[in-house]
């Protein structure tokens, strides 16, 4: 997967309503993060697997979502692939929709404190398998990590930028979400504030990316 240029337009934080901007020193964390340091001081140490939504039935996607913690817990070595087919069968076997597997997979194997047990990297060959690089997989990647971070903004943006890092999510994806506000991806447990925060958190990362860009097309 390539980080290849992208012109895709993006709304800035400001379609939020009233959201303030962030002060510099408020980002410097996320300056960290985007200069590779991902250090202990984005949260602190509660876990929290987040809600998962998008499903008929929350009992079976609570199930899918214990069988799959079980899989892991009692199979550490387990390659991808498996891992990846374990999540396909629960997802099948609950009757739950086919973008439902990657929001198994994240409040399966995912804590709100990721980056210190370095859970994206671990986990991003099995992201790959499951997401197979499609766009419409990726955003609901994405909601997946709102319904995690939703009460940690902070660490949504540096989440998706370790998934951007690892290559499970694409630039072009990263732009889309940032220039669309509340959609259909957007997890219903997920309120308007809470969204609001996420995308202003994550609008370094946004800005990098068509910084990036510019700098890209400039050396054309």
């Amino acid at each position: 997967m390539s980080h290849s240029a992208s012109s895709t337009p993006y709304t800035s934080i400001a379609s939020c309503g009233s959201q303030d901007k962030k002060s510099k020193e408020d980002k410097s964390y996320l300056e960290d993060a985007v200069n590779g340091d991902k250090g202990d001081g984005y949260s602190d140490d509660e876990d929290d697997d987040g809600p998962t939504e998008h499903v008929d039935d929350d009992n079976a996607m609570a199930m899918a979502i214990e069988a799959t913690k079980k899989f892991l817990s009692d199979n550490p070595d387990a390659s991808p692939s498996a891992i990846a087919e374990k999540v396909v069968n629960e997802q099948m076997a609950s009757g739950l929709k086919s973008q439902d597997k990657i929001h198994i997979f994240i409040s399966a194997s995912f804590t709100i404190d990721f980056f210190k047990h370095k859970q994206v990297p671990t986990h991003a060959p099995t992201i790959a398998k499951i997401t197979q690089g499609k766009n419409v997989m990726e955003r609901h990647l994405i909601s997946a990590c709102e319904g995690l971070c939703y009460d940690k903004p902070k660490n949504f943006a540096v989440l998706i930028k370790q998934l951007f890092d690892e290559e499970v999510l694409e630039e072009d994806t990263i732009l889309e979400w940032a220039g669309e506000g509340r959609t259909d991806y957007t997890l219903e447990s997920v309120d308007e504030d809470q969204r609001c925060s996420m995308r202003a958190e994550a609008e370094p990362v946004v800005v990098w990316l068509q910084e990036d860009d510019s700098s890209d097309e400039d050396s054309d």
